[in-house]
């Protein structure tokens, strides 16, 4: 496995990371409620880019609704030999059941 978990807690320090690439994996719907600062939806065009620039890729945060479909884009991604992927554990259900309160776009 090349990406690794983060839990909610650890997301703080994370989003400070120079260059972060934040993908979120939920719906238009669910995105226009709430997301993550910086979050673009996960489509072809954002992963065909990040996939090109696997030699100098920026750092990558992946989430949707309960971090499980987020973990198979994390193995898809990191098949790709990017070297710095994370996958928010229990996605955007945990952040809300911790309470935690991230600056949001």
């Amino acid at each position: 496995m090349a990406w690794r978990d983060v839990s909610p807690e650890e997301l703080p320090d994370l989003l400070a990371l120079p260059g972060l690439v934040v993908v979120d994996q939920r719906d238009e719907a669910a995105r226009s409620r709430g997301q993550l600062p910086g979050a673009q939806g996960a489509n072809e065009r954002l992963l065909r880019e990040l996939i090109g620039r696997r030699g100098k890729a920026p750092p990558i945060l992946v989430y949707c609704y309960h971090g499980n479909q987020s973990r198979e884009l994390c193995d898809f991604l990191a098949q790709f030999g990017l070297p710095t992927v994370f996958n928010l554990a229990g996605g955007w259900q945990a952040l809300e059941n911790v309470g935690l309160r991230v600056p949001c776009d």
